[in-house]
């Protein structure tokens, strides 16, 4: 059976049946060991793993989207 894709649903749908939500902000560090890029890594799969958006509750296909 095919699956929708999330871009495939947004064309058929528009905007109207999405919500978006700002789950975390990340405060910025004053500090040279800061990096944000590995920082969002970690929201990433902390949120993935608290979601689980695969097959019908998501759209996603793999476990890790960014790579650190």
């Amino acid at each position: 059976m095919y699956k929708k894709s999330y871009q495939d649903i947004k064309r058929e749908y528009k905007e109207r049946k999405f919500v978006f939500e700002i789950l975390e902000v990340i405060k910025i560090k004053d500090d040279p060991d800061f990096n944000l890029s590995d920082e969002l890594t970690l929201l990433e799969e902390i949120w993935i793993e608290k979601l689980q958006p695969f097959g019908e509750q998501g759209y996603n296909t793999e476990k890790r989207i960014r790579q650190a």
